[in-house]
C-alpha cells in the first residue's frame, strides 16, 4: 500500500544537457552522478536524495530527487568532469516540480 500524496516527499525535477564530444551512454552518467554525489556529501546524503535519471537521450535527460536535496543535486551534476573515459560537462538548463512541465522546458512535446 502506497502513503498519501499529503505523506510522501516532494519531488523536483532537473533538466540537464551534456557538453561532450560524443554521445553518453546513461549507465556511464548514473555512475558519474552517484559517485560526485557520495564524494561530495558521503554516502548516506546521497541515498537520501533519492536521485532517479528518469530520461536520458545520450545528449538531454531529466534527473530527480527530493525537494529538500535539489541542491545538492545540482551542485554535484554541475561538478561532473568526465563521464567513462571521456571528458563531460553537464549544464542544468531548468528545474520543476512536474515531469512534464520539465519535458516541455527541455523541448521534449509529449
Amino acid at each position: 500500500m502506497r502513503l498519501p500524496s499529503s505523506l510522501r516527499s516532494r519531488k523536483r525535477y532537473i533538466a540537464f544537457r551534456i557538453i561532450a564530444e560524443n554521445s553518453v551512454d546513461g549507465r556511464l552518467l548514473w555512475d558519474a552522478m552517484m559517485r560526485s554525489l557520495s564524494s561530495l556529501f558521503g554516502e548516506i546524503e546521497a541515498a537520501g536524495c533519492e536521485m532517479k535519471l528518469e530520461e536520458f537521450d545520450g545528449r538531454k535527460g531529466i534527473v530527480s530527487c527530493k525537494l529538500e536535496s535539489l541542491q545538492k543535486v545540482m551542485i554535484a551534476i554541475t561538478l561532473i568532469e568526465s563521464v567513462g573515459n571521456e571528458k563531460a560537462g553537464i549544464v542544468t538548463l531548468a528545474t520543476s516540480g512536474t515531469l512534464r512541465s520539465c519535458k516541455k522546458k527541455l523541448g521534449v512535446v509529449s
